[in-house]
């Protein structure tokens, strides 16, 4: 089984599965305020589809959409999870179905993907420096 995590709209999280990289993906979605809650909403996603953890056999994290820390919290979640289970984890900059078919059947495991922003952290208050 084929997992995509998607963090990217506000205020959803969106999750994908899929039997084998070329089939149908199921979309499983959720209304959060907390993207932090990823692994949470994982687990109801595979109860509802009656799989196990174990039964993932790679990931798709998306990227390069959506705010700062729920981008980093997506890539930190599949990295982990693939390193974990030993599997292969790519990234994707949009749902191109085909794409990411191929790409995960070209990926290997200990590979790990790093994550895209669209625009600039905007982290705390920027300091003013005097010369």
């Amino acid at each position: 089984m084929y997992l995509l995590i998607d963090n990217s709209a506000e205020g959803e999280a969106v999750f994908y599965l899929s039997e084998r990289p070329s089939g149908r993906w199921k979309k499983f979605s959720f209304a959060v305020s907390d993207k932090s809650v990823l692994l949470v909403l994982l687990d109801k996603v595979l109860k509802q589809a009656g799989k196990k953890l174990t039964d993932l056999r790679g990931l798709v994290v998306r990227v390069g959409l959506g705010r700062f820390t729920a981008t980093r919290v997506a890539v930190t979640v599949a990295n982990a999870m693939a390193f974990c289970l030993k599997i292969p984890v790519i990234s994707a900059t949009d749902l191109n179905w085909k794409k990411i078919e191929t790409a995960l059947k070209k990926a290997k495991a200990g590979v790990y993907v790093s994550a895209k922003y669209s625009g600039e952290a905007n982290i705390g208050k920027k300091l003013k420096i005097k010369n």
